[in-house]
């Protein structure tokens, strides 16, 4: 293992989950992913083609300014400002759908998104600090995630294929051996593969590796359970091209 640093290691910030000032980011992220996944419907001379374009630019944006922030205050290092946590993968991955909708692309901000996306908000850990425009990022890289996620399916007629939770686990696997690779190389912690995160997650059971191994539980029952809203239309549908 190398140990390649090129800014100093900024110590993560814990959110406590459930506190005043935790519900009024709650609040003010719920409110705005409405409003901007509502705008096609209230204003019908947008296209939601061109309008999703818009906010992969701003989501494109937010990342040169998240990682330039970092590195004017010196803080941009290997260790923890590659793009390979799963949530920072998703996040590039919601930009190349809004400019070119793919169903498989869909599926994999779906199932990884989704799951990223709902803990990060409950539990959060801004693993650069929360310091300066940090703060804001994490919440645009996370909370982008969901809105996404409700844009595809409101506006793009998404919806999951049959088995696809499967498929998802089993793309996971993978991603996490590369992103293992990476960590060895650098001696990073992403997707906290190395060590867990400091958070409170009932999930988060045992010490390294058995934490693991849990998670890979929790995936694909959390995969299963967000494939289910779309499990009957997808059987009617099954049932009716059989007839």
């Amino acid at each position: 293992m190398f140990m390649i640093t090129l800014g100093k290691y900024h110590p993560p910030a814990i959110m406590e989950p459930f506190t005043p000032f935790w519900w009024e980011c709650m609040v003010m992220i719920i409110l705005i992913i409405t409003i901007v996944v509502r705008v096609p419907f209230h204003f019908k001379k947008v296209n939601p083609k061109t309008y999703a374009t818009f906010i992969a630019l701003f989501f494109s944006i937010n990342f040169i300014v998240e990682n330039y922030y970092n590195y004017q205050q010196g803080y941009w290092n290997l260790q923890q400002n590659l793009p390979v946590h799963l949530c920072s993968i998703s996040y590039f991955l919601c930009i190349a759908l809004l400019i070119n909708y793919k169903q498989w692309l869909a599926e994999c901000v779906y199932y990884w998104g989704l799951a990223g996306g709902i803990h990060s908000l409950l539990t959060p850990e801004f693993t650069v600090g929360m310091d300066g425009y940090n703060f804001y990022a994490y919440f645009i890289d996370h909370a982008g995630m969901l809105l996404v996620i409700a844009y595809m399916i409101l506006h793009l007629n998404f919806r999951p294929r049959p088995k696809s939770w499967i498929w998802m686990f089993g793309y996971t696997q993978l991603v996490a051996i590369g992103v293992g690779i990476v960590n060895h190389i650098v001696g990073s912690n992403y997707m906290y593969l190395s060590a867990k995160p400091e958070v409170e997650n009932p999930f988060l059971i045992g010490e390294w590796p058995y934490y693991i191994l849990v998670l890979e539980a929790v995936a694909i029952l959390h995969f299963w359970v967000f494939y289910l809203p779309f499990a009957k239309r997808n059987k009617q549908e099954a049932v009716n091209a059989s007839l």
